[in-house]
């Protein structure tokens, strides 16, 4: 990263902080990785994704790997997939832009972004935060609104609608603070012991069993968790 990127935190980390604040810090302050069976699967997933590659057919064009950035939260990352489908008007029925031309083609083409999961959906709103932050960067990018994009589920091979109503664009960009509040602390915050552990690649690097303080250290997640949920 260079100075100017150092202002931006990655989307992936606001899936991370939601899964759990210490691996956020652990991956995005410490830059500590592990891999573990399900994190190499996820990353097969998004290697086939890739290999794709851009892809036009008739009336919608697929671009894969596409870069993303919004200044005005600060965030940068990849979309796994953006499909782009052709519209006459670039203006939906209530007067909002929707569509933006795109280099070499003609037309109005309306994006919509897909992220790709190896597992099922979860109860918490990790994946739908990643996936909106993704939406918040195309709409400052292409000057559009997008009302939704899709969650795509490698265990259930289905893909799941997100909404991105205005609770989730709000929890997002609370989220984008929170996870900037960690990068700039330079603070790993402490473990708290849970199934998500057993799950989780940074388990022997963690070592939540070890370092965790107990109840103190759930009660602090338990506090950052609830302002970053209910403002």
């Amino acid at each position: 990263m260079n100075d100017a990127d150092d202002e931006f935190v990655m989307l992936s980390a606001l899936q991370h902080y939601l899964f759990c604040p210490r691996q956020c810090a652990l991956i995005h302050v410490e830059g500590a990785w592990s891999e573990n069976f399900l994190t190499a699967t996820g990353r097969v997933l998004h290697e086939r994704v890739d290999r794709q590659g851009a892809e036009t057919r008739k009336d919608m064009h697929l671009a894969t790997s596409l870069r993303l950035v919004s200044k005005r939260i600060g965030v940068m990352g990849v979309a796994d997939k953006v499909e782009f489908l052709r519209v006459e008007s670039p203006v939906d029925s209530d007067g909002r832009v929707i569509a933006a031309c795109l280099p070499k083609r003609t037309g109005y083409w309306r994006p919509h972004p897909v992220e790709y999961k190896r597992g099922r959906p979860k109860e918490h709103r990790a994946d739908e935060v990643q996936l909106c932050g993704q939406a918040l960067c195309l709409e400052e990018m292409l000057g559009v609104v997008i009302p939704c994009g899709d969650l795509f589920y490698g265990e259930t091979r289905r893909r799941v609608e997100v909404v991105f109503d205005a609770d989730l664009r709000l929890l997002t960009e609370n989220v984008t603070a929170r996870v900037r509040e960690i990068v700039s602390s330079g603070e790993t915050p402490p473990p708290i012991v849970g199934k998500k552990c057993e799950a989780c690649s940074l388990k022997e690097i963690c070592r939540p069993e070890e370092t965790s303080t107990g109840r103190s250290a759930r009660r602090w997640l338990e506090k950052q968790l609830d302002e970053v949920l209910n403002g």
